[in-house]
Parts: C-alpha cells; sequence; structure tokens
C-alpha cells in the first residue's frame, strides 16, 4: 500500500530537514492505514501553532464529507511542522485572467515557493514541488495522501501532485476539493480549457448506455450533461463539489475516492491465530480477523473450510475437531465491501481480500497454523467476455480457474498467465448471466467470488 520514497530517502534526506511531526488522526499502524500528510508553507517558527490549528481544523472537515465520512477509520493524518524564515504566500502579480495586482505583490521567503499566478491568479501551486518531495520523504515517507495549507488569507488553491490550498475563509473547501484531484483523481466539473483528458467524472461519450458512470445514471441526479463552454465534453452532475464549494461529492465521485481507498489499504488490520502458531488440533480452535470497519459497516465476510461454505458471517469462527480432514485443512475468510456508495454488481472492479489459515490435523493433536493475508482485484466485473485476475503478489504455477453457472454445473472456460500477478480469463462464447469464479493454487481455494457476463 505504502508510497515510501526510498530512492528520496537515499539520494535526498541527507539534505532534507526533519521537522516536528504532530498526529492529527490515529486510527492504527501507518502500515494497515492511509496515511496522510499535511505540511505548511509560509508560516515562521512563531506561527507553527497557527498551522497546527488550522492542519486539525481541515482534517476534522474532511472526514465530514462523503466517502471520507464513511471510511474515517482507514486513515492516519500527521501536521508536519515546515517552517519558513518568512510568512506568506508568493504573488509575483502576473497573471493575465484578473487585472493585476488584485493583492499586492509579494515575494515572502516561504519554503516550498508557493505563488500565486500560477496560471491563473488564484491558482497556488509550486515551481519547486521537489522540495515538498523531500520534506515528505525525511519526514513522513509512507504517506499516501498529502496536501500544503499556505499561509495566506487570499483565496486560492490547486491540485495536482499534491494539493494546496489558501486558509482563505474557505480553506476547508478547498482542502476537500483539490484532494478531489490528487487523491481521487477526480477531474473540475466546471470547464477548464487546460483539463482536456478523459476522467472518472470526465468523458467525451455522451451514451447513457454505455458511458463510464452508465450504472449511476438517473440516480441522485447523475446524468450526461454537457459541458456549456465544450459541448463534446460532459460530467456526470450539475451540482458536485468538484464543480462548486459547498456542495456534496457526486455518487460518480464518491465511488472513485472509495475506489482509491480499497487501492491503498485492505479491510483486514490483524488476525489470530498468526503465522508459524501452534494450536492443538484434538480442541477447538478458533480464527479471528480484527477488521477495519466502515461506517456502518458494510464488510461483507464469507468463511469457507476445504472449500465448503460455512454459515458464519462475522469476523470470527470457531472450528472444531471433528470438522477437520486428516492432514492439511484450509479454512479461509474472504472479505468484501458491499459499501452503498458503490454499484457492486456493477463496480468496474472487485476487491476482494482473503486471510487463509492451514493447518494439519494429525494423531499427535499438535498442529502448525500457516496464515497468510492475499489481496486481489478481479476486474472488469461485469465483463463483455474477458476480465482479469490481479493479486498483490505472485500467484504460484499451480493455477486452475474454474466456473460454474447458476445451477451450478461447471462451465469450462480459458485462461491464461499474463504475467506472475495477472491472469486473463476469456468467457465471450458464454451466455449473458451470472457465474460462480473459483480459483485455486496449489489445490487450495484462494477466490471464491461472483461475476457478471453481460
Amino acid at each position: 500500500m505504502k508510497k515510501i520514497l526510498l530512492s528520496l530517502c537515499i539520494s535526498s534526506c541527507c539534505f532534507s530537514q526533519v521537522f516536528e511531526k504532530v498526529p492529527v488522526l490515529q486510527n492504527g499502524d501507518n502500515s494497515k492505514r492511509i496515511v496522510m500528510a499535511i505540511l505548511g508553507d509560509g508560516f515562521t517558527d512563531a506561527q507553527q501553532g497557527d498551522f497546527i490549528t488550522s492542519a486539525q481544523n481541515t482534517v476534522n472537515y474532511l472526514f465530514t464529507k462523503s466517502p471520507y465520512t464513511e471510511y474515517k477509520n482507514y486513515f492516519n493524518a500527521y501536521a508536519v511542522k515546515v517552517i519558513s524564515l518568512e510568512s506568506g504566500v508568493k504573488h509575483p502579480g502576473t497573471a493575465t485572467d484578473v487585472t493585476e495586482p488584485l493583492i499586492p505583490v509579494s515575494n515572502p521567503n516561504n519554503y516550498f515557493g508557493s505563488t500565486f499566478d500560477f496560471y491563473y491568479h488564484r491558482l497556488i501551486y509550486s515551481y519547486t514541488t521537489n522540495l515538498v518531495e523531500q520534506v515528505l520523504a525525511a519526514n513522513v515517507p509512507d504517506y499516501d495522501i498529502t496536501y500544503i495549507l499556505c499561509n495566506s488569507p487570499e483565496y486560492g488553491g490547486g491540485g495536482g501532485t499534491y494539493a494546496f490550498a489558501s486558509l482563505n475563509t474557505a480553506a476547508n473547501e478547498l482542502v476537500v476539493h483539490e484532494l478531489g484531484h490528487s487523491f481521487g483523481d477526480l477531474a473540475d466539473e466546471y470547464w477548464d480549457p487546460n483539463q482536456q483528458t478523459e476522467k472518472i467524472n470526465k468523458t467525451q461519450n455522451a451514451n447513457p448506455a454505455t458511458i463510464k458512470w452508465k450504472n449511476w445514471v438517473g440516480l441522485n441526479g447523475v446524468g450526461v450533461y454537457p459541458h456549456a463552454e465544450s459541448p463534446t465534453w460532459f460530467r456526470p452532475h450539475e451540482s458536485c463539489e468538484m464543480r462548486y464549494l459547498n456542495q456534496q461529492f457526486c455518487s460518480v465521485c464518491k465511488e472513485g475516492i472509495v475506489e482509491k481507498i480499497h487501492s491503498l489499504v485492505s479491510p483486514v488490520d490483524s488476525y489470530t491465530p498468526a503465522n508459524n502458531t501452534s494450536v492443538d488440533a484434538t480442541a477447538n480452535v478458533t480464527f479471528t480477523a480484527n477488521e477495519i470497519l466502515p461506517i456502518p459497516n458494510t464488510l461483507i465476510n464469507k468463511w469457507t473450510l476445504n472449500g465448503t461454505v460455512l454459515g458464519a458471517t462475522g469476523n470470527s469462527v470457531t472450528i472444531t475437531p471433528g470438522q477437520l480432514n486428516n492432514g492439511n485443512n484450509t479454512l479461509t475468510l474472504s472479505v468484501v465491501d458491499d459499501s452503498p456508495l458503490l454499484k457492486v454488481d456493477n463496480h468496474s472492479t472487485l476487491h476482494v481480500t482473503n486471510v487463509s489459515w492451514t493447518l494439519s490435523k494429525s494423531t499427535l493433536g499438535l498442529s502448525e497454523v500457516k496464515a497468510e493475508e492475499r489481496r486481489f482485484s478481479i476486474y472488469p466485473n461485469p465483463t463483455d467476455g474477458e476480465f482479469y485476475i490481479h493479486g498483490k503478489k505472485d500467484f504460484a504455477k499451480d493455477i486452475q480457474v474454474e466456473l460454474y453457472d447458476a445451477s451450478g454445473k461447471k462451465i469450462p472456460g480459458k485462461f491464461e498467465i499474463r504475467d506472475s500477478e495477472t491472469i486473463k480469463v476469456d468467457i465471450k462464447n458464454f451466455p449473458a448471466g451470472t457465474y460462480l469464479l473459483n480459483v485455486k493454487e496449489n489445490k487450495n481455494l484462494i477466490i471464491s467470488q461472483k461475476i457478471i457476463r453481460e
């Protein structure tokens, strides 16, 4: 999950200053959370208290906005006290979209060089973002998401590799909007002639039946709306947070942000028994996964023992000796998120987290447990004939892919190993319908999920 800047740590950390780091949101170990870093620019040593207050306020506000609200437990956040020699944000007075100087021209010696007039007057960014990379590498190397708060009361912000926002009265909303770009990879839903690329929420396809957000059309105000300034481009909503401040994200943008969250972090925080634990195979053994719960909880658990689905749906199950075969047994917990923020049956990527325990029943009674967490992405689902299974680690050489129709009949399908982490499955000859996908590795079931053939 982590975006650890190893090369920067090696090449730049020795030149980068280590600043004081203040936790502003803590939900667990960084290795199991999305790590947010908040940096300040234009705050002197004497103004660091103001920066921490602003950082805390913006973090608190971000998690009042859906879908961050629902997934707050998945995040940690740290404010880094970056000290500038002088206070403020640069303003060269060179913007051409307003009559300059709209605000006084200034050139403070701030740490990151944040400046207004980055093409537009209100667009704040930096020409020296390598300094941002160096500070992150030295202070929060395991970050996943970051934004820079700029010490100016004037309205401004920007989104790109990093998000920038001023301390204007709209600062909270600026952070939410700009992170829509930097974290969610969303486009503005107002017209920007410099943003003419396909995005989650921007397209040149006007067909409601094939548009990328077709599953949401007609729901929650989602449609196919042309930009008046360029009617060959379309947005999904008329009043999304990516168009106007003080709105909510539309359903399409919410799903995009949730997709990013799912791609970065597992819903399983830890599990017991841990790997290489000895248990008494002649007594009941309880297996537990400690999950990172959305708010409200939308995780769906499925337990299987030696390929047979058990009745348990919670985060733990107790296995009796009578349920075990002589020799190796495999217990698997499969976790998926059934959030209403996703059109699950028609969501482009299904993220599956599996925890598997292997234990051997012997006459001696003692068994060494081997436990492993695996994460998979299955896409596209639904499919028009081909789909891919991508593992977060290499598959073993002994892989079997099985498909079953709604009646439980095994249907012959074709698959190929594209690379060590990816399997391609061909069901072009299958009729439309719902199928059960089972994937076995070294004869152990590692995936059992529903696939829709359109």
